[in-house]
């Protein structure tokens, strides 16, 4: 699940945002893109959580989230920069080697 917590300093009433994901790796379940509304009070903070469904066990890259009308110096990411995470198989699949 990928959570967005915007924290605004000017009042801005609305934001766009976006989620892009490598389709072999994710399905996104729910909306890619959307407007949010928020306050118009100086501060305004809002969560939109969008859920990320792993297709692939192994290191790969999480989907990005782009916020393509606020200015890229006022977007912080933790962890910064580009990373991997590790999706794990379920618990209950099984891997087998068979020599060749």
């Amino acid at each position: 699940m990928i959570t967005l917590k915007l924290s605004l300093c000017h009042a801005v009433d609305e934001v766009l945002y976006e989620v892009n994901a490598n389709s072999e790796n994710w399905m996104i379940v729910g909306r890619k893109r959307g407007h949010v509304s928020l306050s118009t009070k100086q501060g305004s903070r809002i969560v939109i959580s969008i859920l990320c469904m792993p297709l692939m066990a192994g290191y790969v890259h999480p989907p990005k989230l782009g916020l393509p009308n606020v200015d890229e110096a006022n977007i912080s990411c933790n962890p910064a920069g580009p990373h991997l995470v590790c999706v794990l198989p379920p618990v209950f699949s099984s891997s087998f080697c068979i020599p060749a």
